[in-house]
């Protein structure tokens, strides 16, 4: 087990293969937990449309999730980062804010802190939304109550309403199934750091994070994710994550 420089927030087994290193979280400050909740939280759209602009919109609000969750894994893993990036994560996507002329820079932040991450960190994130991508006849299933409840729904009807409009872009607009899968996935390794960081000390061969598929699935072709995870698989691809 080896720490990895710069990165007090965990530890990681080296592995040839960044796909298949263990990640061991240390303990999660309190205010930094704290954000936990929060920052898995988004709008998703509560009516279902086709046209262009609209699966646009849902591909922008992917995009903007999957980074925000991964630039917390920053904050995670490294304790500290760009200063304006707790009040960034602190914003939420929605239909609405997704229009605001100050976005891209917000995007382009969250963007630099996720890249950065080490590929042992972002692996597992893309090698999961592969499992959904397979051939899966219970993925959109999965996806949809995943993200619903990771947004923190208001009522019963709102809830089914964004779990019915997932599914629905799911198998209707196959080109968004991979934006979606790496906003689900991305949620996914945060709520695992946190449920890992409570139950075990970094470095116990009992727990550890980049376990959250077992056995994990191969990472996806880089034509089923998103032009916007480039900058992530490029991160992986260089191979230099912490452990090593």
């Amino acid at each position: 087990m080896s720490s990895a420089p710069g990165w007090p927030g965990y530890r990681a087994e080296p592995s040839c293969d960044p796909g298949e290193s263990r990640v061991f979280p240390a303990p999660v400050p309190t205010e930094l937990r704290a954000l936990g909740n929060d920052v898995r939280a988004a709008d998703w759209p509560v009516r279902l449309a086709f046209r262009g602009s609209r699966t646009a919109l849902l591909d922008t609000l992917c995009r903007w999730q999957t980074l925000r969750a991964l630039a917390y894994v920053h904050l995670l893993a490294a304790r500290t980062g760009d200063e304006r990036l707790p009040a960034d994560l602190r914003v939420v996507p929605d239909p609405e804010a997704a229009g605001d002329p100050g976005l891209p820079e917000l995007l382009a932040r969250l963007e630099k802190a996720a890249a950065g991450l080490p590929a042992d960190l972002l692996d597992p994130v893309v090698c999961d939304s592969g499992g959904l991508l397979a051939d899966n006849r219970f993925a959109a299933s999965v996806l949809a109550a995943g993200l619903t409840a990771d947004s923190r729904p208001g009522d019963p009807d709102e809830a089914v309403s964004r779990a019915v409009v997932l599914t629905g872009y799911w198998y209707e607009v196959p080109g968004l199934r991979g934006a979606l899968a790496l906003a689900w996935s991305a949620n996914l390794f945060v709520r695992s750091w946190l449920g890992w960081s409570r139950r075990f000390v970094y470095g116990d061969p009992a727990g550890g994070i980049g376990i959250t598929s077992d056995p994990r699935p191969p990472r996806p072709a880089a034509s089923d994710l998103p032009q916007w995870a480039a900058p992530l698989l490029d991160r992986i691809g260089q191979g230099d994550g912490a452990g090593r």
